[in-house]
C-alpha cells in the first residue's frame, strides 16, 4: 500500500476515533456506534499493512484529474 493511501486511512481513523470518543461522551451512543461501525475495519487494524484496506479508500479518477487538468492548461494558455 502506498504511503499516500497509509496516511489517508491514518487521518481517516484518527478521526473518527476522536469522533466516538466525543459522541461517546455526550452520550450519543447511537451516533458513536454508527462511526465505530463505518470505520470499524480501518480502527481494527491501525499501524498494520493491511492490503484488505487499500480496496475500502476511494480515489480519484485517474482519467477525470487528466482531463481536469488539461482543461486548466487550456484555460491558463488562453
Amino acid at each position: 500500500m502506498s504511503n499516500f493511501i497509509r496516511k489517508r486511512i491514518d487521518v481517516a481513523t484518527c478521526w473518527a476515533t476522536n469522533r466516538i470518543s466525543v459522541m461517546d461522551t455526550l452520550e450519543k451512543y447511537e451516533d458513536s456506534y454508527a462511526i465505530a461501525e463505518e470505520f470499524r475495519e480501518w480502527i481494527l487494524h491501525i499501524g498494520e499493512e493491511n492490503e484488505n484496506l487499500k480496496s475500502s479508500v476511494l480515489n480519484f479518477p485517474n482519467e477525470l484529474k487528466e482531463l481536469l487538468n488539461q482543461k486548466i492548461n487550456e484555460n491558463l494558455i488562453e
